[in-house]
């Protein structure tokens, strides 16, 4: 018998070694699949972080939302091109390759078992911390009658200081430690911020944003480094917020895949996994494309690979008209508001065409008295604007400000600091519940109004553009299509005919 010797061994022994070393590697299982009509190569293996990285390498290998797994288009070479991809790595075991002949289609689309919604935790009471001042100083505390159950603990954690006084807990920790006191809170209650207390700790914002969700084993927070990426932007709370949530619920989306996984996704995924959401919940287009923009800025941030986030599929918009009050049915929701300092905000907004955001940011200096304008501050898009001060405005103002006197902002709460919007939109609710107004519409739509109504009274657009605040003359011009100016002076056809 002819034996070949190799560096001292024979080329059995060294055969025997070979097989030894690949038993020790992992196993990558190979199963051909067709996806959508197409033959496909389907890798299953247990969790291993070598075959994680070799694939992250390797662009042709992508992941399905359909397979929940990771595949690549079969091609009379790629068996070999896994054994030679993954031969340091793992044993690329074929025994399963015909094993379970898979077809997956658009049928399946909206049937993963693997996709999760985020849970909410059972209702709590509210809790809400706002700032005030004792002897010159400023402390942070709130206003809450602990059940027996929870005095002792809330004494004993040495977080909380009570003044009988002021009827109020101050919170005595240090500023570095409010992180603790929300986790310590957030056993019992959920924990909301007045307009007024302003805390820019991501970290603590990050969990005031989360704190209602269920965290189970595969929950995953929002990387801090998103959150940092946005406020290093200048991007508004609002957005911030808007953002945090849309990436939240699409980390989550996937049952059994870490934050390395996700990172690895392409455009494929991203479009399933809004094509899933769309069938499963129909949120609006607007929604959708919300989240498309936060995923895309996402993995600017911090995707592990450059994706052409072009292709993402975006839903087409709802070209939906604005719903719009009747002069009659803003004069009769007025009529129906006796408290000066309602009315005053309501009809301010209508004659200005102010956000709800920011009517509740005007200061006392923001009335241009001698000019008949009013300065908004910081609007939306950060931006500085003039609108009209009506006569009338002014005078409910001065009615108001006869019994009151605001220190900071023009309206104010209870306890200082900007007033409620959540106030606001119930005096609204009132006032057309006794006006009898039928008219869908919210405090934005007395916005919508006054540009409606500007329009009709003959103002020219680009005023009105001017006056609400608009980037584009094509958003204002949306109000063309409402006004019923023009649309009065048509005659119908049916007038025509002698009936």
């Amino acid at each position: 018998m002819l034996i070949i010797r190799l560096r001292g061994y024979s080329a059995i022994n060294f055969a025997n070694k070979n097989m030894e070393q690949l038993q020790n590697l992992p196993q990558l299982f190979l199963n051909r699949v067709k996806l959508e009509g197409v033959w496909c190569i389907k890798l299953f293996f247990y969790d291993h972080e070598s075959i994680k990285k070799r694939i992250s390498q390797n662009e042709w290998i992508r992941y399905s939302m359909e397979l929940g797994a990771w595949y690549a288009v079969e091609y009379s070479n790629s068996i070999a091109l896994f054994k030679d991809v993954f031969e340091d790595v793992a044993f690329v075991n074929l025994s399963k390759l015909d094993w379970k002949r898979l077809e997956v289609g658009p049928k399946n689309i909206g049937t993963f078992g693997y996709m999760k919604e985020l849970q909410l935790r059972k209702r709590l009471d509210v809790i809400t911390l706002f700032p005030f001042l004792v002897e010159g100083r400023s402390f942070i505390g709130f206003k809450h009658h602990f059940e027996r159950e929870h005095y002792r603990e809330v004494l004993e954690s040495g977080f909380f200081v009570y003044h009988k006084a002021n009827r109020l807990w101050e919170i005595a920790a240090k500023e570095q430690k409010l992180f603790d006191v929300l986790v310590f809170l957030n056993k019992w209650f959920t924990i909301k911020l007045n307009a007024d207390l302003s805390i820019s700790d991501l970290k603590i914002k990050r969990h005031l944003m989360e704190q209602s969700y269920i965290k189970d084993y595969d929950y995953k927070t929002c990387p801090l480094e998103f959150l940092v990426h946005l406020q290093s932007q200048n991007y508004s709370d609002s957005t911030l917020v808007t953002y945090h949530n849309m990436v939240l619920r699409f980390l989550n989306a996937f049952k059994g895949k870490s934050l390395e996984d996700i990172h690895r996704f392409g455009i494929s995924e991203i479009n399933a996994y809004h094509e899933v959401w769309a069938q499963r919940s129909a949120p609006s287009p607007s929604v959708i494309n919300q989240s498309v923009n936060a995923i895309k800025m996402y993995y600017k941030v911090l995707g592990k690979k450059t994706l052409d986030l072009e292709q993402v599929m975006r839903p087409m918009r709802n070209k939906q008209l604005p719903d719009v009050y009747s002069k009659e049915e803003v004069e009769g929701i007025m009529a129906q508001i006796s408290y000066p300092k309602h009315k005053a905000l309501l009809f301010l907004i209508y004659s200005a065409g102010l956000r709800i955001s920011e009517v509740i940011n005007l200061r006392k200096e923001d009335l241009l008295r001698d000019r008949g304008l009013l300065f908004v501050r910081q609007s939306k898009g950060r931006k500085d604007r003039y609108t009209k001060l009506a006569d009338n405005a002014l005078r409910l103002i001065d009615a108001y400000l006869e019994e009151n006197n605001p220190k900071q902002y023009l309206f104010e709460g209870q306890y200082g600091g900007r007033y409620s919007t959540t106030s606001i939109r119930n005096v609204l609710h009132d006032a057309k519940q006794k006006a009898a107004v039928t008219t869908r519409g919210s405090v934005h739509t007395l916005r919508h109004s006054f540009a409606t109504h500007l329009l009709e009274n003959g103002t020219d657009l680009r005023y009105i553009q001017e006056l609400l605040g608009h980037e584009s003359s094509r958003t204002t011009e949306i109000y063309t299509h409402v006004s019923n100016l023009n649309l009065s002076k048509i005659t119908s056809p049916g007038d025509l005919i002698k009936i």
